[in-house]
């Protein structure tokens, strides 16, 4: 009786001694730190479409400026659902952060592309058609003709204004005064002509599918 009263004793100082062990190992051992997130300008390739700048000299450094601008300014954008968005972009709802980046920078290239005139778009990289009343209630610094300015306050208007309206181009009214998103500030989004074409052109993107 003796013997088996020690021999439970040494399996259970043994048992002891193994959690201990493991309780050692398991606070000493090294801890993965989570990966950081990649950023989207990293993940910005050459044949990423821009309509108004594909072909034209400096296209990548404003691709490079427009995906930064969405990853400083643009936040809230890349996280927003806009109600109109499946017009745009059918897939928007379950695609990446890079592929919503994706789609805005073509969104805005799209826009610019029939807010700037064809010989302007042929001789430099085009430009949001920005007033520099709106640059300023929006606290945006820098010139607009500066291209990642100019795309840094873009992004920072989009955001406000997808946020406030929470559409890319509605109406709440008749009159230029009752458009809301976007199309509060650029007029290619208040032409139903203009307004499909653009949306036609997304809606094939890979990123929109």
């Amino acid at each position: 009786m003796q013997r088996k009263m020690l021999a439970a004793l040494a399996v259970a100082v043994l048992a002891g001694c193994g959690v201990t062990e493991a309780a050692r190992q398991a606070t000493t051992a090294p801890t993965i730190a989570p990966a950081g997130r990649p950023s989207i300008t990293g993940w910005l390739t050459p044949d990423a479409q821009t309509p108004a700048t594909d072909g034209v000299s400096g296209d990548m450094e404003w691709k490079q400026a427009a995906l930064g601008a969405l990853e400083s300014e643009g936040v809230t954008l890349l996280s927003a659902l806009p109600a109109d968005v499946m017009q745009f972009c059918p897939g928007y709802a379950r695609q990446t952060r890079e592929n919503r980046a994706a789609f805005w920078a073509g969104l805005v290239s799209a826009i610019v592309e029939r807010d700037a005139r064809p010989e302007a778009r042929e001789r430099r990289l085009p430009l949001m058609q920005i007033s520099l009343p709106d640059a300023r209630a929006n606290g945006c610094g820098g010139a607009m003709t500066d291209g990642a300015a100019n795309a840094r306050c873009a992004v920072r208007i989009m955001a406000q204004a997808v946020a406030r309206d929470g559409a890319i181009a509605g109406r709440s009214g008749a009159g230029n005064s009752g458009w809301t998103g976007l199309a509060r500030n650029w007029l290619p989004l208040r032409s139903d002509r203009q307004r499909g074409e653009i949306a036609g052109w997304t809606r094939r993107q890979s990123y929109c599918r």
